[in-house]
């Protein structure tokens, strides 16, 4: 009589990768005639030479090496072929990298073959023996175990307070101001040095403040608009109130001594030639617009003296003051864009409203220049228009100058007033409004071109005057 035995191993194991989960199933089966043993798969880890396999060759799994691990085993072996064999439990110890539980399950079957006339059970006349349970630990001293608790727990109070100073920093440096500058003078950055008894981070605060709340610079359209409604005021002016018939100066001739106050030394073309433009009835008109126009806007440039100028008296004075850098064009100009824009916003209040009241001190060169304008004019007159009337619209003119010549010194962008005349107009070509270039921009830097924003007017046909 011959027999065989046949036992299944069914192995699982969950392996665990940080937050991850495994799970590998295999099943090894085995065969063996009467008589022979088959190996047991886990025997005493104690004897590591005699240990055979837990798991068959490919299967992707190696026996750890470490010492610490420990393996439990339980192992049951049915005294005959037909019995079931309760599997091993095997546990392993979580190595540094993952986490392992491993539950191998043992079913084994047993058929038997009869000769001749025999019949009935056959024994195994050698029953596998059930080997001896054993264990083997190396548990981790009480020592040990606290120095790692307080190593683990050092570790991560550094690291939760780099984290801590990363966020503190990058809070740090959301508040500061989004600029690519550390002080910023329209357009030109400074070293960011503090004077003496001084900190860098309170003039780079200053500064800051200072870019923050100046006033938005006034926008093309309305500048253009300004001047615009100054020419028609100066135009219409000159075509309401006075005449081209033959003037009742003729007999005495232009008044000299006011023509020299309007001149003011540098005006575009000489009084004589002037004086024979007021003279004569068909250029009176372009020359009177000349007039009022040149003594309102010459009033406002920013090269005007304080005794004439239309500016603030106190504005009028620094600026003539003002010397330094001049070797420098470039750096003036951007020193005194700033210094234009923050002297504005403090005197706002005081000069930037649309009136005038009777402690002005601006209402001393305006009035001087009325007496001088108005006494040249006179002459030219129409009677039958009011003459006070006359007076009081030529103040409202120069009054407008003067508020357009205070918008123009609060801006940060540099604008001039260009009386030249083309090349191309001719030789007898006269400037009797000018052009308003801008020739540096909001940075106060200087402009490789200037641009325009209201063009000249010019009259034609005077070469026998010019």
């Amino acid at each position: 009589m011959a027999s065989s035995t046949t036992t299944t191993f069914d192995y699982s194991a969950k392996i665990t990768f940080g937050t991850r989960v495994v799970e590998v199933k295999t099943r090894v089966t085995q065969t063996s005639k009467e008589g022979q043993i088959l190996p047991v798969p886990i025997t005493d880890p104690s004897n590591a030479a005699n240990v055979t396999p837990l798991f068959p060759t490919g299967i992707g799994f190696q026996r750890s090496p470490a010492p610490t691990n420990s393996i439990q085993t339980s192992i049951s072996t049915p005294s005959n072929a037909a019995a079931k064999t309760s599997a091993p439990l095997v546990s392993r110890s979580p190595s540094a990298h993952s986490s392992s539980t491993l539950t191998p399950s043992r079913k084994t079957s047993a058929s038997s073959q009869t000769q001749g006339r025999e019949s009935g059970s056959t024994k195994n006349p050698n029953p596998p023996q059930k080997p001896n349970h054993s264990s083997n630990s190396n548990p981790i001293s009480s020592g040990a175990a606290a120095g790692i608790g307080i190593g683990s727990a050092a570790a991560g109070a550094l690291i939760a307070a780099f984290i801590v100073w990363l966020l503190m920093r990058r809070s740090r440096r959301s508040r500061r101001p989004a600029r690519t500058e550390s002080i910023r003078l329209n357009g030109f950055a400074s070293t960011g040095k503090a004077g003496p008894g001084g900190n860098s981070s309170d003039v780079s605060s200053a500064a800051a403040v200072v870019e923050r709340t100046l006033p938005q610079p006034a926008d093309d359209q309305a500048i253009s608009g300004e001047i615009s409604r100054l020419r028609t005021l100066i135009k219409n002016h000159a075509q309401s109130y006075y005449h081209s018939s033959p003037a009742r100066a003729s007999a005495t001739g232009v008044d000299q001594a006011a023509l020299g106050a309007i001149a003011m030394g540098n005006m575009p073309i000489i009084t004589s030639t002037l004086t024979s433009l007021l003279s004569n009835p068909s250029t009176r008109m372009s020359a009177i617009r000349f007039c009022i126009a040149w003594t309102a806007i010459s009033r406002i440039d920013l090269g005007c003296e304080p005794v004439a100028s239309f500016l603030p008296p106190e504005i009028a004075t620094c600026l003539v003051s003002m010397t330094g850098m001049r070797d420098d064009p470039q750096t003036h100009m951007v020193f005194l864009s700033k210094w234009r824009t923050i002297s504005a916003a403090l005197l706002q209040r005081t000069y930037g409203s649309g009136s005038f009241s009777s402690s002005d001190p601006r209402n001393r060169n305006i009035n001087n220049a009325l007496e001088a304008l108005n006494t040249l004019l006179r002459p030219y007159a129409d009677s039958q228009r009011d003459d006070n009337e006359r007076e009081r619209k030529l103040e409202e003119i120069m009054r407008r100058a003067a508020r357009f010549g205070f918008l123009l010194f609060s801006q940060p962008s540099t604008w001039n007033f260009d009386w030249e005349t083309p090349q191309n107009a001719g030789r007898g070509a006269l400037v009797i409004f000018p052009a308003l270039l801008q020739v540096g921009d909001d940075n106060g830097k200087k402009s490789p071109m200037p641009r325009a924003l209201e063009e000249q007017e010019l009259v034609r046909g005077l070469e026998r005057y010019l």
